[in-house]
Formats: C-alpha cells, structure tokens, sequence
C-alpha cells in the first residue's frame, strides 16, 4: 500500500482542484517591535497567492504543535502555539540570523504582556465570523508576514529536519528498497504507532531504534506525504459514517499510463452530476468511482484504506488490498441482478445502506456506532469474496426487524433491506445457503424461481407462505378493528418449528371467524400446507432464520395475493 501511496506522490503534477481553503478568514496579530507596540488585530480573507508568506502547510499545526499559522479553536489555546513557536525560532543556533533574535524577543514579550487583550480582540473577531467559515490565526512583525522573514523559513526546516532526525540511521528503505540510505523511523505520513510508548518499537524498546520498524529515506518520505495529501484531498469518500480512501495501484504498465488513470479518476470524481441517472453506486458517497473503476481492465488494482483518527493518531479500521477491477463489476452485476428483483420496491437501488442497517447499533438508543466492526468485516468478505456466515446475518437481520415489528417502524423497509442482501451475497456465491429438490411444482413457482436459491427449500417456501396468509389476516384485522390483536401470537418473531406448525390452523381458524377465508386464501393456506409436509420434522433451522422467512412472507404478502386472485380465481 504505502508503494502505491509513493506511486502517486511521484505523479503529483497532475492538474488538479486544489482543496486549500476556499472560504476562510485570517485574524492577524500586528507587532510593532520598534515603537514597543501591540497595534491591535486586523481580519482578511484567506488569499491561495499568500501561502509562502502565511508559511501555511495543512495539517503542520495540528494538536499542540508549534506554528506561525494556527485553525483557530479556543482564542488563547491557538495563541499558545503562536507563542511556542515564537520560543523555538530563538533556540535556533545560526550567527547568519543572530540579528533577528531582538525581534523575536521583543514579539514574545508584547504577546505575553499583551495577552488579554489580544485574546479579547481575536475572540470578538471569531465570533463575527460564521460559524462554518474555517479560521486561522497569524501574526504581523513590523507589517510583515511570517514568510517574509529568513530567520522563521528557518525555523520550519529546522523544526521538520529536529523531527526527521530523532531516529535516524544508515539502512534500505522499506520503500524503494535502496540499501545504505540514510533513512528514518519518525516519517509522520501515517501515525499507526508512536515512538514513544513501549511496545512499538523494534530492538529491545528503544527510541533510537525505531527506525527498524519503518525506515524510510528521505525522497520516499517526500513521495509518501505529497501522494497522502493528493488522496485525501481527491480519492477520499464517505461509507456510510466512515471514511475510506482509494488507492489505486498499477500492477502492468509505466508511469503515463498510471498518470492518465489518476487523472481520469479524480477528474469523474469532481464533475459527476446528480442529473446522471445511470450512475450506479454502492455507497452514501454521490460522488464514488467505483462503477467507473468497474469498466477498467485488470491492469488496474485497488487498495480501500478504512482510517480513525483520534486526536494526533490514526487507526486502521480495515484495509482491503488488490481489488481488481474485475471484482467490481461483479459487485455491480450483483446490484444489477437485486435491482431487476425488486424493480418495483420504490425503485430503492440496492447500496450497502441496506447492510448497514443491521449492523450500525446494537441498541437504537446507543450513541455511537459499536457494530462497525462487524460491518466492516462483511465488507472486507464481500470485496475479497470470502463466504459469510448465514446464521451470523440473521442474528443481526432479525434484532433490527423485531424492534421494527414492535415498535411498527419502517417494518417493510427492514425486511426489505435483509433480503436484498440476502440476495446479493447469495449472487455473488458468499452465503451457505442449502438448496433441496422440490417433489412438484407449486402454484407460485415463477415468484419463488425469482429469488433463486433464498426461498427454494420446502421449509422456507411453506414458512414464507404462512407469513403472506398471517398478514392478510392482520389487513383484515386492522380493516375491521383499527388495531392487530393477533400480532400477540407472533411471539415477537421468536417461533419455533413447533410454533409455526400450530399457527397455520389458528391462521385459518380466525380468517374463518372474520368470514374471510375465501378461495384465494384457501389456495395460500394449501400450498403452505402441502411445502411443510413436505418439509417433514426437525427442519434443523435456526429460530432467526425462520422468523425472518416468516417475515419475508408478511412484506410480499400484497404480490402474493395479487398473483393468487388475478391468475387462479378468474
């Protein structure tokens, strides 16, 4: 990945949109260190043109992080970093600079003496600015900007040459795999480990050995950050309250070819529009790239990076590695193969949201997300093909769709949606879904031909059946009594093989007292009779996964009926 990562940094003359802030404002500290003076704060908007004299670099001054140009947070916090790096600039030893060392001194002293009102005068700035307009924070010495002076482009290369060096040794990169390179353990592209905790560093815990365990030289360094920034800033996109970036990775090929593929990619990626009908997607992202990815030769692989950041650290969540362009179009024939199953459910293309549903929260009322990993480690399976576990999904299909039942919220969409990945795994050959030889045809075999191996056992199709009939009871019940007392002998969809074998004669026993087991209900009541005998006993089914077929016959109860009193009652 992080060759891939370099493969890009190499190529970042590429011509794109830049994402330094468009909309922003710039506090500025005026110093006046020959009158002894604070001259107060000024305001401007952020200017592309002054970046060298902000000396603003994104993400330098993150954390606490000395730097001449500070995101505004708290008034006095982002001042403290201006004040830091104020200190470190006379820590510098260069006789060729000594002369700005009274400046720097005098500039201190005034910020310090001064603070209270320089933190009233930044603080009544800010809160004129709107509240999602970015900020920053600078200062002026003697109506100059900080790149203005030789003695602070000083101190960022010292400061970034302190950091670089603090473990540093003669060794190959791990990169480009040059031997006898100077090369360092402290690159700060990913901050997967610190150096400064035991346990993350190689050769008996010792700092000045960390170079071991990520030793990078200095060109690959260069490589790595311009190639990371290059990916945030256009191959990052939105999963459904997590981030992934893209990628890609030329496995045949030169460099032009590589170049003209990124290209291509960022630029779809920045002109797609919402008027495109045919876009196809498997994310919340509008702008994703996968389908575009999809009609690619193999020449091509993908890696998705899944990162959390917390505070100054980065995690990786997952990386998935080598997605062929190949296995993308496979995702996508399987969407295609829902899409046309469900063609009139709302027209809800099928996207990962419909996983995700079930695997968000635990809990409704949980604040955070703590089933990620679980989704996460689907997504990974699904991308690299690896089978899933049938039971494992309706665990977590039917805990959301009993509190759906009970709480008659979104009911339908959440059976729905636990279909339609039922059926997309089972496409795409992940699921272990078992299939029987049925004694004979039934009366709705070209609606159960249309799901394919998710409803072709003599169980399944009997359980599904007696869910259509149960729920045109509940209409009945509802059209009549304005609520569904029978809904109690559902047992919050926790039957049993023995439960569901009862219910059908009560079924049928209660349309009678209601005056409405008429023949189209009969013809259902019969052929669920018949798929269960067929079944026989000791279906060996988990409760889960009879309770969501049961379901699935509730949601398809109206194309059931429509089917059995169009076509058989004529």
């Amino acid at each position: 990945m992080l060759a891939a990562i370099k493969q890009i940094g190499d190529l970042c003359d590429i011509d794109t949109p830049s994402k330094r802030p468009s909309e922003a404002e710039v506090i500025i500290i005026k110093i006046n260190t020959g009158k002894q003076a604070y001259e107060g704060t000024e305001i401007e908007d952020f200017d592309s043109d002054k970046l060298a004299l902000y000396m603003f670099k994104e993400g330098r001054s993150k954390g606490n992080v000395p730097s001449p140009f500070c995101p505004l947070t708290e008034a006095s916090r982002t001042l403290k970093k201006i004040q830091a790096w104020l200190k470190y600039c006379t820590e510098i030893k260069d006789g060729n600079l000594s002369d700005s060392m009274p400046m720097i001194n005098s500039a201190l002293n005034m910020l310090q003496s001064q603070k209270d009102s320089i933190i009233a005068d930044i603080s009544r700035w800010s809160e004129s600015i709107p509240k999602k307009t970015r900020k920053f924070l600078t200062l002026k010495i003697n109506d100059k900007y900080p790149g203005q002076y030789q003695i602070f482009k000083k101190s960022i290369e010292d400061m970034d040459e302190r950091r670089r060096k603090k473990s540093l040794s003669i060794g190959t990169c791990s990169i480009c795999g040059s031997p006898d390179k100077e090369v360092s353990g402290t690159t700060d592209v990913f901050k997967f480990y610190t150096i400064d905790k035991p346990g993350f560093i190689a050769g008996g815990f010792k700092e000045s050995d960390a170079w071991k365990n990520y030793p990078v030289c200095s060109d690959c360094k260069l490589s790595l950050e311009r190639g990371k920034k290059f990916i945030e800033e256009h191959l990052n996109f939105k999963f459904y309250g997590l981030n992934y970036l893209l990628i890609p990775v030329l496995i045949i090929g030169d460099q032009a070819l590589f170049k003209e593929i990124v290209t291509k990619l960022v630029g779809t990626k920045q002109n797609f529009s919402l008027k495109e009908d045919t876009k196809r997607r498997l994310t919340d992202d509008e702008r994703e790239i996968l389908d575009d990815l999809s009609s690619m030769n193999d020449t091509l692989a993908i890696n998705i990076l899944f990162l959390q950041r917390q505070q100054s650290a980065e995690r990786i969540l997952l990386l998935i590695e080598d997605v062929l362009p190949s296995r993308l179009k496979r995702l996508f024939d399987a969407k295609d193969y829902v899409d046309k199953i469900f063609n009139n459910d709302g027209n809800r293309g099928y996207t990962f949201g419909s996983l995700r549903c079930f695997f968000s929260k635990s809990d409704e009322n949980k604040k955070t997300q703590d089933l990620n990993k679980y989704f996460l480690d689907i997504i990974d399976n699904i991308f690299r093909g690896q089978k899933i576990s049938l039971q494992f999904l309706m665990k977590f299909f039917m805990s959301v769709i009993r509190r759906a039942i009970i709480n008659d919220d979104h009911f339908g969409f959440r059976v729905s949606d636990g279909l339609k990945t039922l059926l997309y795994l089972q496409f795409l050959g992940l699921t272990n879904i078992k299939e029987e030889n049925l004694m004979e045809k039934g009366l709705y075999e070209d609606f159960f031909e249309r799901y394919g191996k998710a409803l072709n056992t003599p169980a399944i199709r009997g359980i599904f059946l007696l869910g259509v009939l149960t729920q045109l009871l509940l209409n009945k019940q509802y059209a009549e009594r304005d609520n569904k007392p029978f809904l109690k002998k559902l047992k919050g969809l926790k039957m049993d093989e023995n439960d569901i074998k009862k219910l059908l004669p009560e079924v049928q026993n209660k349309l009678e007292e209601y005056d409405s087991f008429d023949r189209g209900k009969r013809l259902i009541a019969s052929e669920a009779s018949k798929y269960l005998l067929e079944a026989g006993n000791d279906w060996k089914m988990p409760a889960d996964e009879i309770n969501f077929y049961f379901a699935c016959g509730m949601n398809l109860a109206d194309e059931i009926a429509k089917i059995t009193y169009q076509n058989n009652l004529k």
